[in-house]
């Protein structure tokens, strides 16, 4: 029979149940996993994917918050691409299930924020799952994982309001958001809406209009809230304010 036992954490606090005295609490086997994992949960949180990659089993597939089978040089490119950093984390559920002395499943709930494409703030709650494995040399590699957002990744539920092409136009050109490492969001204008990218970046949004100041991403939940002052403009991301300024206008 599978080995089981939680580990609830509140605010940060180890909350251990009455049979944590039992011998199930110190399963070496659970505990050696549970020590690999986060030291890998560790790397991929600061970026270091050299790390990360090591730990992954040449069966590696990730089921993404979206549904996509990712394989590990996948993850590596996305990773590449989008910057994700860890900034901070709680985890609310942990459970782990000793299947045999070398397969072990992990699975919980964690609350966490960060970054995206440089410093585009993020915060959600996930619901994730991952499969170790000890493989033919002695060495425990995660085989597989998955992570569901307890709220969707999908686009925002607004009514697209087609505004004069004049309109739209004019909100073209950069605009430069206040992070601590400042990036530059680039509007322009096509097909009466208005693509988003990071320069450096391979993010590319299409924002169609809400109203002649407001603007939601048809691919993420992002919006963007122009000011009536033609100079400020709040870019939203996963629920999150990002203020900016206009650093140039095109035409």
């Amino acid at each position: 029979m599978p080995s089981v036992f939680r580990l609830p954490l509140a605010f940060g606090l180890l909350v251990v149940p009455a049979l944590a005295l039992s011998a199930e609490v110190v399963d070496p086997v659970i505990a050696e996993v549970q020590a690999r994992d986060a030291e890998l949960s560790a790397a991929h949180g600061h970026g270091d994917m050299a790390t990360y990659l090591k730990g992954l089993s040449p069966r590696y597939v990730y089921i993404d918050v979206n549904g996509a089978r990712v394989t590990a040089d996948k993850l590596a490119s996305r990773r590449g691409n989008d910057r994700l950093r860890q900034v901070a984390s709680e985890t609310a559920e942990e459970e782990a299930v000793r299947v045999s002395d070398s397969v072990v499943l992990l699975r919980g709930l964690e609350h966490g924020s960060f970054t995206y494409f440089g410093g585009l703030p993020r915060k959600g709650s996930t619901r994730w799952t991952a499969l170790w494995a000890r493989e033919d040399d002695g060495q425990w590699r995660l085989v597989t994982e998955t992570a569901t957002p307890v709220r969707s990744d999908a686009g925002l539920p607004f009514t697209e309001v087609r505004q004069a092409v004049s309109s739209v136009r004019a909100r073209q050109g950069e605009w430069t958001l206040a992070l601590p490492e400042p990036l530059v969001l680039s509007l322009s204008a096509e097909n009466g809406r208005l693509i988003g990218t990071i320069a450096g970046q391979t993010m590319r949004v299409t924002f169609a209009p809400a109203s002649a100041t407001h603007y939601y991403a048809l691919e993420r939940p992002f919006e963007l809230r122009f000011g009536r002052d033609g100079q400020s403009l709040t870019l939203v991301t996963w629920g999150m304010e990002t203020a900016a300024r206009r650093a140039s206008q095109r035409r």
